[in-house]
């Protein structure tokens, strides 16, 4: 299955229910990039839940996904699906996570389905964050892609979150 498979597939379920969702992860990342890499997932932020947790859990389900709470609170929900693979489900519930949704920007490179994608600026934080060494790669892939970036922005956000560090050395290794 392809990436598009995939997103066709989670779309159809949560716009079922009405949420609205914004793609992030390795594939907003690769919309940034000079060169993709291959991901084994798909990451969604929701901009909430709409009829409930349980609810959104029901209707996954009845569409072929295993989902489990990856967080005890039901802040992400990780899907299983056998031909469209794993997908973690991010529910939006920080200024910032709002705020990132407010600002992602769509994406219409594939004519067969316009997807929201987090702005640079935002998957860069998302990356520091999660401060992986895949994520730190993608985040200097994309420097390395030079896209204008607000970096009052940029830099506001990475010293809200404590990542002006990582920021600062993946700047340096992309000079």
């Amino acid at each position: 299955m392809t990436e598009r498979d995939s997103l066709s597939a989670l779309a159809a379920v949560l716009e079922s229910l009405g949420i609205g969702w914004v793609l992030i992860g390795a594939l907003a990342a690769n919309r940034y990039r000079q060169t993709t890499r291959t991901t084994q997932d798909v990451d969604l932020l929701l901009v909430g839940l709409g009829p409930g947790l349980e609810a959104v859990e029901r209707a996954f389900r009845a569409a072929g996904w295993s989902v489990h709470r990856a967080a005890p609170g039901g802040e992400m929900l990780r899907a299983r699906h056998p031909a469209y693979g794993l997908a973690d489900l991010i529910v939006a519930g920080t200024e910032y996570e709002r705020t990132a949704i407010a600002r992602a920007r769509a994406d219409d490179s594939d004519p067969a389905r316009s997807v929201r994608v987090l702005a640079p600026e935002d998957v860069i934080v998302f990356k520091l964050i999660a401060g992986r060494a895949q994520d730190i790669a993608d985040v200097e892939a994309i420097l390395a892609a030079k896209p204008v970036l607000d970096d009052a922005y940029l830099e506001s956000w990475a010293g809200a979150w404590d990542v002006s560090e990582l920021l600062a050395r993946a700047r340096a290794t992309v000079r």
